[in-house]
């Protein structure tokens, strides 16, 4: 009977704590805080280094007229060389409105039969909204790769200077002299030599992937200062405009 009593009364079990399962929760939920401080750490070091390169002076390469490139640190450079270079960071230099001009003349001035049909296109890429819409009227009007596609007409161009005149604002004022030889492709035989020059407003717009050279022509005009002979209605076949023409 007692052993019967004992069998009866309720059994007191040790407190073993929550599941095992709450516990590794726990240890999960702590690994995940320590991965986001981790975190937050590695973005303020981030925004940090950031902060100290943009603040950091550029770097200042000078190039010789021969292309060779020299580094300057900006404690050589000068304070004032490395303010100026601030102020005029957006600006095309020299060489590069030389550049850009010489590619305008060849395209629009050096007209040849044979590639015409891609060099006017991208000649008239290189002007702004208004001007390009004007020049092409006129040459479509005039039927300019029409004209010069039959002419079989080669242009040897030579540039012999190109100056620029004056800087106002974001317009750059430069003059061209330029010689051409024009003769046949089929026997090379001379049809006709002429001297040019060439009056050009350029504008400085923001660089893009269609103007890498930061430029753009707002405006040009041609005049003629000696010719040997002439093409029967040549200057209206380039879609060139004389000064005399000029708006």
């Amino acid at each position: 009977m007692a052993h019967s009593a004992d069998h009866g009364l309720p059994v007191s079990r040790p407190n073993l704590g929550p599941p095992a399962i709450w516990a590794a929760f726990a240890r999960q939920g702590a690994w995940k805080s320590w991965v986001l401080v981790l975190q937050f750490f590695l973005i303020a070091l981030l925004i940090l280094a950031n902060i100290r390169l943009s603040q950091k002076p550029p770097d200042i390469v000078v190039v010789a007229p021969d292309g060779k490139s020299t580094y300057l640190t900006p404690s050589v450079a000068g304070e004032a060389l490395v303010r100026f270079l601030a102020d005029q960071k957006q600006e095309a230099s020299d060489l590069t409105v030389l550049h850009f001009t010489r590619d305008f003349l060849q395209l629009a001035v050096a007209v040849n039969s044979s590639t015409i049909e891609a060099a006017w296109p991208e000649a008239l890429s290189m002007m702004s909204a208004p001007l390009r819409a004007r020049v092409a009227k006129e040459s479509t009007e005039q039927k300019l790769i029409e004209t010069y596609k039959l002419a079989r007409v080669r242009t040897e161009l030579v540039i012999e200077d190109i100056s620029v005149l004056e800087r106002a604002d974001s317009l750059i004022h430069l003059k061209a002299t330029v010689s051409r030889l024009k003769s046949e492709i089929l026997d090379g035989s001379a049809i006709s030599r002429d001297r040019l020059e060439v009056d050009l407003i350029e504008r400085r717009v923001p660089r893009s992937i269609d103007k890498a050279d930061g430029l753009e022509l707002a405006d040009f005009n041609i005049r003629a200062v000696q010719s040997s002979s002439g093409i029967g209605g040549d200057r209206n076949a380039a879609g060139l405009r004389e000064a005399g023409d000029a708006p």
